[in-house]
């Protein structure tokens, strides 16, 4: 289900077509392009009733309470999360230990979550995360993510990635500060801390953007 349109707008508009999406979602294993900011109790209904079957998943700017339902999807496998509002800013979530049955994250792309939200996502999925994908800076003073990422290979570290085998570094994104130097020197540091995963930049090795 592509959600961009109809999540984008307010409480009060698009009734029919949001009454359609929480029926249809009974049993889904995909929802794309869902936007939380714009109504969120339905986009929070919606979550909870795609909860037990959702497999893949593309988030913006969702608030504590959607992001809560996220965390405890038990099938979830691929998720994207951009937070671009700065909803969790003031007061950042961190997410517990998986519950007994999920199966955990295998894939995980982040941009724009407070830095320890971001951690304690990657620490929650380090066992079943193969694939993590996070929009940082290279500038090492700032703040997160633009810049403010001296530490990154100390955090990823901390996350007990055990079976990670690919970690890219996206810094095409409006605002991300890309630095060949730093660029060299921020990826050496990662691949001291993941000597089993391939650690790559976007920019530096050319790759295209990824299809969710």
């Amino acid at each position: 289900m592509d959600l961009q349109d109809v999540s984008m707008s307010r409480p009060g508009e698009k009734l029919q077509q949001k009454a359609a999406v929480l029926r249809d979602a009974l049993g889904v294993t995909r929802l794309v392009e869902l936007y939380g900011q714009f109504d969120p109790a339905w986009c929070l209904a919606l979550l909870e009733s795609a909860a037990p079957t959702l497999e893949q998943l593309s988030v913006w700017d969702l608030d504590e309470a959607h992001l809560r339902v996220v965390h405890a999807m038990p099938r979830l496998r691929r998720l994207a999360v951009w937070s671009m509002v700065g909803l969790l800013d003031a007061q950042p979530p961190v997410l517990p230990a998986l519950a007994q049955g999920h199966t955990g994250l295998q894939w995980l792309r982040v941009k724009g979550l407070p830095r320890a939200t971001t951690l304690s996502l990657m620490r929650a999925h380090g066992h079943s995360l193969e694939d993590l994908q996070l929009v940082v800076g290279t500038t090492f003073d700032g703040e997160w993510p633009q810049s403010g990422c001296s530490d990154l290979h100390s955090l990823i570290q901390q996350c007990g990635l055990r079976v990670l085998r690919r970690l890219v570094m996206w810094y095409t994104s409006p605002g991300i500060i890309h630095e060949a130097a730093p660029c060299r020197q921020q990826r050496g540091r990662m691949r001291r801390v993941l000597p089993g995963a391939k650690v790559l930049c976007n920019v530096c090795d050319h790759l295209p953007g990824d299809p969710f």
